[in-house]
């Protein structure tokens, strides 16, 4: 035979059109594996179920807290769906949407935060938050920051705020095309670690909005000194009609912005994907943060906090996980 055999003996070595196989696609227990990114978003989905039960049915803290949870049983069925549709469609497509569906999903997730808000805690953490930077900094961040606004300034700061939507593909889009010889990606894929640790550390910031929600200085109406729309250019139109339409009142602390983008920034350093980029514009965008009013001080350095405990804690989970998985089932 002129094509090589598999090193799987279970597998055929060709597929069905007659051509060496790009993975072996056709063993079905490499293709429903489940990965740790799997367990997360679906922890994530359970918890915030179990939220639901307990704060919205049997406390009644949620006005429609069944519609919530069908809600997050159609998400939940989403992600399962993604992850098993390789088995069915063996298509680049279907295995893109079985690594991405978690940051594809964030968005309907973080919109449904906002509806629920105020699940756990009737109040917002604002006047603390504030109290806390007057300790630390001496002042209000926000308002001196704005003093000295001008708008080519403005226009960097949103510039570095903006560039958040592009930080997890950024980072993630060529560490997924570096490991396309193997859409299933090997063991100890960087990828499948980073997509982990940032699927990780975004859920984590969205169960925490509900035990603290804050509004920010934008939404504080109490806030010390007013929080101005800044003038800047067409960048900054942009984001300020993107904050109008999707920005939810209730979660400012921490930062998820801060968070996912450090965690992306360090995976960027580590496995060289533009890190002259993403190093200043991630330092760039913690201080936009605070510059726009979104955030308060300590909603950054808390956030910088929660970037190192992931960075930290869930790759060593990722190792402990795969040295689980490399051992042959009972």
């Amino acid at each position: 035979m002129n094509h090589a055999i598999s090193n799987h003996d279970s597998q055929p070595a060709l597929s069905s059109t007659g051509q060496p196989p790009p993975e072996p696609s056709a063993s079905s227990d490499r293709l429903v594996r489940w990965e740790l990114q799997d367990l997360i978003f679906l922890g994530f989905i359970g918890a915030i179920l179990l939220l639901l039960l307990v704060f919205g049915v049997i406390l009644a803290r949620h006005p429609h807290p069944w519609l919530m949870i069908v809600y997050f049983m159609t998400v939940a069925a989403v992600a399962v769906g993604a992850r098993y549709l390789p088995r069915v469609w063996d298509h680049p497509v279907s295995w893109f949407l079985r690594w991405w569906y978690p940051p594809i999903l964030f968005l309907f997730c973080f919109e449904a935060i906002g509806w629920m808000i105020h699940l756990i805690r009737p109040d917002f953490l604002d006047p603390h938050l504030i109290a806390a930077d007057r300790a630390l900094f001496g002042g209000d961040i926000t308002v001196w920051l704005q003093q000295r606004a001008q708008p080519w300034l403005t226009e960097i700061m949103y510039f570095c705020y903006t560039s958040f939507y592009f930080f997890i593909p950024g980072v993630g889009i060529p560490l997924y095309l570096r490991s396309r010889g193997d859409r299933t990606s090997p063991t100890g894929s960087p990828l499948r670690e980073y997509l982990a640790t940032v699927t990780a550390s975004m859920l984590f910031c969205y169960i925490h909005f509900l035990f603290t929600p804050a509004a920010g200085p934008v939404f504080w109406a109490d806030y010390p000194g007013p929080v101005l729309t800044l003038p800047g250019g067409p960048i900054t139109l942009f984001e300020q009609w993107v904050f109008d339409k999707g920005a939810i009142v209730g979660g400012a602390f921490p930062s998820s912005h801060v968070v996912v983008a450090m965690v992306a920034a360090i995976y960027a350093v580590r496995f060289r994907v533009a890190p002259r980029f993403f190093t200043p514009v991630v330092i760039g965008l913690g201080l936009s943060t605070l510059y726009t009013g979104y955030h308060y001080g300590v909603d950054v350095l808390y956030a910088m906090v929660l970037a190192t405990v992931m960075m930290i804690a869930v790759p060593r989970l990722f190792r402990w996980y795969e040295e689980r998985r490399k051992s042959p089932p009972d």
